[in-house]
């Protein structure tokens, strides 16, 4: 259930960045893995409160 620390020993800049975004991949894909398991829409937004516009075309 580990899900890694953000100690990383590399030589370079490039490889750090790559092995912090595994990291985060690697988390990412876990979360939703788990979140599948238990049957909870992951991707779920609520509604926009905004009110909706409607278009209306030119008449000319």
């Amino acid at each position: 259930r580990h899900m890694g620390g953000k100690f990383v020993r590399t030589i370079g800049q490039a490889r750090a960045t790559v092995a912090m975004t595994m990291m985060a991949a690697c988390y990412n894909l876990k979360r939703l893995a788990s979140f599948l398991e238990r049957g909870v829409d992951a991707f779920f937004k609520p509604a926009t409160t905004k009110a909706q516009v409607r278009l209306q075309t030119a008449k000319a």
